[in-house]
């Protein structure tokens, strides 16, 4: 086999590390070996590389393991992280979400100063920004938008903040052997696509029948948020990584917001363009008044107080994900195009066919996952 790159793909085995390891199958160029890592290797898809000469390992491997991760990444090139906990609704606890996403990533950071690995790719999210508790929203902002981050919506908010910052700060850090790490960070908001999306896996997991009746919206006809395309987020991952070892001056050190052309609209709205042609539908009829879904989440936060010695209740709504869901919250991706050459790969008429056409699919077979 020729001699190539070797990238490590950490959540490999996740809804966005699914698709970029795809990506970097299909679209990669002079890639000798992808190792996908995560906590259940029984739960990769081989993928059909046709002739080209790629190895694809199923490894795994905890983030916040220190000989582990440095056996991992000994030798890589490229680390693209996109393991992390993402939990609005507090089913995990502040400690656990801490330890996985900030020290997990700086962990792992460290990883790579030791292994000499050159080149470091974020996964992150808006939620690094906001939106904040008070609910200020942003308008086609971008990464310069000043905005208030003193007052987070959620613990998940603190950690992606955190842990992007730390790895803004590891690029220029000098590696074992005298080489330089370059990072880089790529923020985008909600996503679709195919594959386990977390919002309906984890309506199964609760045992929810998302095919018996519509679902509740909890979100305002005209609130404008703007969820990505999973694949044109992969896209944006392989270009960021080509960009570093490319031009690591241009690129490391900075972040990146990445969108793609998904209508301006509510979450709920996008879901039904999506979904419904697989019998999933969000009930336009019925929207309850702002109001009254606060005072919802108001008696369900109660309710799970006065359960708590008895019985560990999360409620299902609550203040944070109203606010996070009825908050104008969208960035331009043009720093992206200019600096990554990022365009969307797949449009949004594209985007929704492949998707619904997945989840039609899914449905046909069981409409279950893989644990």
């Amino acid at each position: 086999m020729s001699k190539g790159l070797t990238y490590v793909v950490t959540g490999g085995y996740g809804f966005v590390g699914t698709h970029i390891v795809k990506m970097l199958a299909e679209r990669g160029n002079n890639i000798r070996e992808i190792r996908v890592v995560g906590r259940n290797p029984r739960n990769f898809q081989p993928l059909d590389v046709g002739d080209k000469e790629i190895n694809i390992h199923a490894m795994a491997g905890d983030v916040r393991d220190p000989v582990r991760m440095s056996e991992i990444c000994t030798g890589a090139d490229v680390v693209i992280h996109t393991a992390a906990v993402i939990d609005f609704l507090g089913s995990m606890s502040d400690d656990i979400q801490w330890d996985i996403n900030v020290n997990g990533t700086k962990n792992l950071l460290q990883c790579c100063v030791n292994a000499d690995v050159p080149c470091f790719v974020y996964t992150s999210s808006k939620s690094a920004i906001g939106p904040n508790s008070r609910g200020d929203p942003i308008e086609n902002g971008d990464e310069n938008t000043p905005y208030d981050t003193s007052h987070p919506l959620m613990t998940y908010n603190r950690t992606q903040a955190t842990a992007e910052k730390a790895v803004i700060r590891a690029n220029g850090r000098k590696t074992k052997h005298g080489k330089t790490l370059h990072t880089c960070s790529l923020r985008f908001g909600g996503l679709f696509g195919e594959g386990e999306m977390p919002l309906i896996k984890h309506s199964l997991d609760n045992g929810i029948d998302l095919f018996a009746t519509s679902q509740p919206r909890v979100d305002r006809k005209g609130t404008k948020l703007r969820m990505t395309y999973t694949g044109n987020v992969a896209w944006a991952h392989l270009l960021a990584a080509q960009k570093l070892l490319q031009s690591p001056e241009t690129v490391g050190g900075e972040v990146f917001f990445v969108a793609d052309d998904t209508p301006l609209q509510s979450n709920s709205c996008t879901h039904n363009a999506i979904f419904n042609p697989s019998g999933i539908r969000w009930d336009d009829d019925l929207v309850l008044p702002l109001w009254l879904l606060y005072f919802i989440a108001f008696f369900l936060k109660w309710l799970s107080i006065l359960m708590k010695p008895f019985y560990n209740f999360v409620p299902p709504l609550n203040r944070g994900i109203l606010i996070l869901n009825n908050t104008n919250f969208d960035f331009s991706y043009k720093k992206a195009t200019r600096l990554l050459g990022y365009k969307p790969l797949f449009s949004w008429e594209e985007a929704r066919e492949r998707t619904a056409a997945w989840f039609v699919d899914w449905k046909a077979k069981g409409a279950t996952f893989s644990k």
